[in-house]
């Protein structure tokens, strides 16, 4: 929830794989004094591809999905995947809450 509006991060996920440089995304809330919680948005890019400006990546979500696009985006080496090969939410949560892998 971000401002008192629930956000589907499904719908944030599939509007940053939009981005041609884009090609794995995952969303979670991260806990926010003021807006309840903010979209951190994890990406991994496509091999070959320029790595995008976050500013830009931002931009490009919000064209799509205006204020449900993530407050910040980070970029991973390697997205974390569970045992049926999705990506790992839970894992995503825990690196966001530690501080690690923020820009």
């Amino acid at each position: 929830m971000h401002g008192g509006s629930n956000i589907c991060p499904q719908e944030v996920e599939e509007a940053l794989l939009e981005h041609e440089a884009v090609e794995l995304a995952g969303v979670v809330g991260i806990h926010d004094v003021m807006h309840g919680e903010n979209v951190r948005a994890f990406i991994t890019l496509k091999e070959g591809a320029e790595v995008p400006r976050i500013f830009d990546l931002i931009k490009f979500s919000r064209e799509r999905i205006g204020y449900k696009a993530p407050e910040d985006i980070v970029i991973l080496d390697e997205m974390p995947l569970n045992p049926t090969g999705k990506i790992d939410h839970v894992t995503l949560k825990r690196i966001a809450e530690e501080g690690h892998g923020h820009r």
